[in-house]
């Protein structure tokens, strides 16, 4: 069973802070779909709120992989959250040219322990029994966020993020697995911070620049790529069960699937932050 998972945000709109602001065209997505098929890559996560995603997904997939995607935030105004996650679904399924879901995650975990959790948690049962999503999970950003949820819903997957730099998911790891609760991890790369060349990081990022001088020594010492150092991290965590990696190009793809290495990484503990601004894109954009 292959552990990486085709993220499915640079598919639909311009994503990450090194992307110069492009949308991959059709031609483009159907040639890394393909290339995915051809590593063995099985799935693909996406979510409404990701553009075209969906609907790019459902006109070049061909049914070749699971799907995962997730539910917006609640609106302020939604009076009936049943009817609005059932055909929140729907639109769902029919852009993604599927009948099912592999799996259906929240983009905001909060809204199961908000007013509206109840009825939403019973939406989302329903469409279990009705084996319209397999699995029903949450994404989060920090393990803070689990607070609530776990012990009291019962979720199939936690998708949060990990790197070298941001560790905070495997304080809670343990517990999630103890609970048969599958981790899917995403932003291995920092949004491609990390496997970026030192010149062509962006300038926000110098004050942290000893931090990644040291990230660059420890990835000149261990004799293999950053992008294998950052995969290898990842996988060999244990309880990680799938990583979610985004990609813009075939090559690029290619790339990631090849260079992933055979043999354990010894990590310096002290590449770990808890420097917000380092560690969550949402504050990046703010000065």
């Amino acid at each position: 069973m292959n552990r990486i998972v085709l993220g499915g945000a640079q598919l639909g709109l311009p994503y990450g802070i090194l992307n110069g602001g492009e949308t991959l065209s059709r031609e483009e997505v159907a040639r890394i779909l393909d290339t995915a098929a051809g590593h063995g890559i099985d799935a693909i996560d996406t979510a409404i709120a990701y553009g075209q995603s969906e609907s790019v997904i459902g006109e070049t997939a061909q049914n070749r992989f699971k799907i995962i995607s997730k539910l917006p935030p609640i609106p302020l105004d939604v009076s009936n959250v049943s009817q609005w996650v059932r055909t929140q679904v729907d639109a769902s399924l029919s852009r993604l040219k599927c009948t099912s879901l592999n799996a259906l995650l929240l983009h905001r975990s909060q809204d199961l322990t908000d007013a509206h959790g109840a009825e939403l948690y019973a939406a989302i049962n329903s469409l279990k029994v009705e084996k319209i999503i397999q699995r029903f999970g949450v994404s989060i950003y920090t393990p803070d966020e689990l607070n609530g949820i776990i012990g009291t819903f019962d979720i199939d997957v936690v998708q949060a993020p990990l790197n070298v730099f941001d560790r905070r998911i495997l304080g809670v790891i343990d517990q999630l697995t103890a609970l048969n609760i599958e981790v899917h991890v995403r932003s291995v790369f920092l949004q491609g911070v990390l496997i970026a060349k030192p010149e062509n990081r962006p300038q926000r990022f110098q004050p942290w620049s000893d931090h990644f001088a040291r990230f660059d020594e420890w990835v000149l010492s261990s004799g293999v790529s950053a992008m294998a150092c950052c995969l290898g991290f990842a996988l060999q965590q244990s309880g990680v069960a799938k990583l979610v990696i985004g990609t813009t190009s075939p090559e690029s793809l290619t790339e990631i699937m090849t260079s992933i290495p055979n043999m354990k990484l010894e990590v310096p503990a002290d590449l770990q932050s808890s420097s917000e601004q380092l560690i969550d894109p949402r504050v990046w954009s703010v000065a």
